[in-house]
């Protein structure tokens, strides 16, 4: 009988053990489920953001493409005026030049002497004014476009070393300097170093860090269905923050940061599970005083003429991390002294 007791005692550990085991691994599976899903959200963010990224880049360099092609059009349609120009200029001087050399020759067929003294006068004046000597026999412009010659190797350089922006590493939680009183919880940790550890420049200067905290009952940081959501505490400047203002109705509550740079936010902190010995009681009104009104944290009582006595009292919430063997004769006495 008794081996059948303590059979039974180990096989109710053991299920025990494997009720909580089995609780573990339904909550893991949630979040890896969630965190599958918040990764393919996550990667589609980012797909679009590279794609819109590489657009923009690809939209810049054909407007400055078609840029630098209009300064060589415009160049080529300055000299190609130019030298039309001068081609014209150069087709009416040969045909003046034609001309007045077809005179010349016929003049000298010329036998009467009056007639050719008044021919030779003609050529001579129309040689002084002839556009063929006033004509610049040169290309006023070049061929030359060297002035235009393009070398992108350097742009090409860094259009291979393209990458993705670097975000800051996760820092670690200081639990020996985190502090649990009073109903607050300050938070230290390492400060994010600002290189890799080849020397290289690695994420930048750290701007701001961002701290999440939630109420759980279970030491693991998995959450639970139904478990309080993440609060967040943003811009924040320090290596530390004092989470107040918290009621510790909960056994802990669990605490994650991430740094952000200039670019973006790294990856948060492993999750760290502080404890919260300390807990709220209000007053009982089933074992409280005949004599006194119970109603939440409010107690009143009928005034017996005493000077000084407030016939209303509101309880405050404790702040102490001793843990009474009875709550309601604790609640009792507590109020008892401040009456």
């Amino acid at each position: 009988q008794q081996l059948a007791v303590s059979l039974s005692e180990a096989l109710s550990r053991i299920i025990s053990t494997l009720a909580n085991k089995n609780e573990e691994l339904q909550h893991f599976l949630e979040s890896v489920n969630k965190t599958l899903k918040g990764l393919q959200e996550e990667t589609c963010t980012v797909m679009s953001e590279l794609e819109a990224e590489l657009e923009q880049l690809s939209s810049t360099l054909e407007e400055r493409g078609a840029q630098l092609r209009d300064i060589i059009r415009e160049e080529k349609e300055r000299k190609e005026a130019e030298l039309q120009r001068q081609i014209l200029d150069g087709k009416f001087a040969l045909l003046s030049c034609e001309e007045l050399l077809e005179f010349a020759n016929q003049t000298l067929s010329i036998t009467n002497e009056e007639d050719f003294l008044l021919a030779a006068k003609q050529i001579k004046e129309r040689v002084t004014m002839a556009p063929a000597f006033r004509l610049t026999t040169r290309p006023t412009v070049s061929e030359n476009m060297s002035q235009f010659t393009v070398d992108f190797s350097t742009e090409r350089a860094g259009l291979q070393r393209l990458h993705f922006l670097p975000v800051p590493k996760a820092p670690d939680i200081d639990v020996s300097r985190c502090v649990v009183r009073d109903n607050a919880i300050t938070v230290a940790w390492q400060p994010v170093g600002e290189t890799d550890g080849d020397g290289d420049a690695g994420s930048g200067p750290i701007e701001r860090y961002e701290l999440e905290y939630r109420k759980t009952n279970r030491s693991s940081s998995l959450r639970a269905a139904g478990e309080a959501c993440w609060e967040k505490i943003c811009d924040i400047r320090e290596t530390q923050v004092t989470i107040s203002g918290l009621k510790f109705d909960s056994l802990f509550v669990v605490i994650r940061v991430r740094a952000k740079n200039k670019a973006a936010a790294g990856e948060f902190s492993e999750p760290v599970a502080m404890e919260t010995r300390a807990f709220n009681f209000g007053f009982d009104a089933s074992t409280a005083h005949p004599e006194l009104k119970v109603q939440g944290d409010t107690v009143t009582w009928e005034s017996q003429g005493v000077k000084g006595h407030d016939a209303r009292l509101r309880g405050k919430e404790s702040k102490s991390r001793l843990v009474s063997p009875n709550q309601n004769m604790f609640c009792t006495q507590k109020s008892s002294r401040h009456f």
